[in-house]
Parts: structure tokens; C-alpha cells; sequence
């Protein structure tokens, strides 16, 4: 204890008053040094988000001007494209963020691909007229076991990807054997499912602009790492360029797993009662 204060009472008496001992103290412990790496979730999400609402506004008052007649049909679309590509590029990186915290939880499904094609082009059958897009196909029936909307949006982030590179497109949905078994494997001699989207380049782009990374690669690179089952890869040649998806996952491939496991049944039960009708009577 300590003295607060003494005090002299008559006769010469001298009292002294303690206080009680301060309450011992614990040093706080130090504070984790910030860094902005293990916050860029949050920004992306909060610059993604005050961009489609900055664009909404503004494709707002852009339609307000046409109702008005401020504005031509013309004049419209070669202002509102631009916001328009802005936009979904905002929302393309939310996606990216929501698939890389792993907020999205897959359910396998049997999915014909080239039905998913064709109801994504069937969506934006009205932009793509408008950028003069033009896409030939050639489209058959491909059964995958995939999540049906990390497949809707691969098709859709190759597809927004070739329409950057240029304007006509060659889409090809087909089951063929990989042409490189090291990329992806499958089963042996088992077709894979492809999705193929070619580029004819109207004039020659630099090779580091053919490869560059932007946000619908990004997009279905993630995808493909979320469903673990595809492959992509880029190509370029003399005045064209190449984005292609191989699916590992296809119903024949379903299909001939389980016809093996059920011969590997059979000949172990097989084995099993041969080796009984060897033993030898006791």
C-alpha cells in the first residue's frame, strides 16, 4: 500500500491514510498490421456495386431523353452500349467474387449443353443484332453432369469474350476425344463434350491483346476452377482466335463407370465363389 496524505491531530499525533494499490493492468495485445490484400473482396464488391448503380441511373435518364424525343433510336444505342458493357462487366466481378469465397454451392445435373447455347443466344439474339454480331453454329446434343448455372454462365462469359475479340463467330457443341490428353483427362476413349467459339479477326490485333487477361476470361477460368471439371483453353492463328471448353463430365462417361463398376462386381463375385468350390472338404 501506499500513503495518500498524513494528518497532524493535537497532542503532536501524526495519522497517516493509505490508499488502496491501483488494480493491476495487462497490456493490450498488438493489433494485426493491415493489409489491404485481405480486403480487396470488399472493394470489388463496393466498386461493382457503385458502378451498376451509377449505370442504372444513367441508363435511366438516357431512356428518359428518348421518351422525350431529346434523343434518336441512333443516338440512344451508341450511348447506352457503353454503360451497358460497363455494367455487366460489374456484375461479372461480383460473380468472381462470390464463386472465389466459395458462396456458391453446386448441384450436378444432366444438362444438355447445346441447349444451353441456344437459350443464350436466344436471350441476347436482340444486342448481338445490334453490335452486328454474327454467329455461325454448328450445334449437337452434348448431355453433361454440371451444375446448370455455373454452365449458363461459362457460355455466357465465352460468349462476351469472343464478342470483344470480334464480330463474327464461328460456335461449334460437340463429342470428340481431347486432342490433348494432358490438359484434361477423362475416361479411356471416352469423348469429352466441347464447346468451341471461334473469332474471325476483322483486322490483326497484337498477340498481347489476344491474350489478355480481362474480366469474362477471369469469369470462366473461375467457373472452370469451381466446377473442377473443365478445361479452357486460347488459340490464335493468321486472322482468327480460339476459346475452347472440354468437359470432363459427360453422361456416357456416367454411363460407362457405372457399367464398369458393374462388371468389376460381377467378376469379384465371381472370383469369390470359384475360390469357395476350391476349397477342399473337411
Amino acid at each position: 500500500m501506499r500513503a495518500l496524505s498524513c494528518r497532524i491531530l493535537a497532542g503532536g499525533q501524526t495519522v497517516t491514510q493509505f490508499a488502496p494499490p491501483a488494480p493491476a493492468t495487462t497490456a493490450a495485445p498488438p493489433q494485426a498490421t493491415w493489409r489491404m490484400a485481405a480486403h480487396w473482396p470488399d472493394l470489388a464488391v463496393a466498386l461493382t456495386e457503385q458502378a451498376i448503380e451509377s449505370v442504372d441511373h444513367l441508363l435511366q435518364g438516357l431512356g428518359l431523353l428518348l421518351q422525350r424525343g431529346r434523343l434518336t433510336e441512333a443516338e440512344y444505342r451508341i450511348l447506352a452500349q457503353p454503360a451497358q458493357r460497363l455494367k455487366q462487366c460489374g456484375v461479372q466481378a461480383q460473380q468472381i467474387v462470390r464463386l472465389q469465397s466459395g458462396q456458391v454451392r453446386q448441384t450436378h445435373e444432366k444438362i444438355d449443353l447445346a441447349h444451353v447455347v441456344e437459350s443464350v443466344l436466344q436471350e441476347r439474339r436482340t444486342a448481338l443484332a445490334q453490335q452486328g454480331i454474327t454467329i455461325r453454329q454448328q450445334v449437337h446434343p452434348v448431355e453433361l453432369l454440371i451444375d446448370p448455372t455455373v454452365a449458363y454462365s461459362l457460355v455466357q462469359a465465352m460468349l462476351e469474350w469472343a464478342v470483344q475479340m470480334g464480330s463474327r463467330l464461328e460456335l461449334r457443341v460437340q463429342l470428340r476425344l481431347p486432342e490433348d490428353t494432358a490438359i484434361l483427362t477423362g475416361e479411356p476413349g471416352c469423348a469429352l463434350g466441347w464447346l468451341t467459339l471461334d473469332v474471325l479477326l476483322d483486322t490483326p490485333m497484337a498477340p498481347e491483346s489476344l491474350c489478355a487477361d480481362g474480366v469474362p476470361w477471369l469469369l470462366a477460368q473461375q467457373l472452370a476452377c469451381t466446377d473442377g471439371g473443365i478445361a479452357l483453353q486460347r488459340q490464335s492463328g493468321a486472322g482468327w482466335v480460339r476459346l475452347a471448353a472440354q468437359f470432363r463430365r459427360t453422361a456416357e462417361s456416367a454411363r460407362r463407370r457405372a457399367a464398369d463398376d458393374r462388371e468389376s462386381g460381377k467378376s469379384c463375385v465371381h472370383g469369390a465363389a470359384s475360390e469357395h468350390h476350391k476349397a477342399p472338404l473337411r
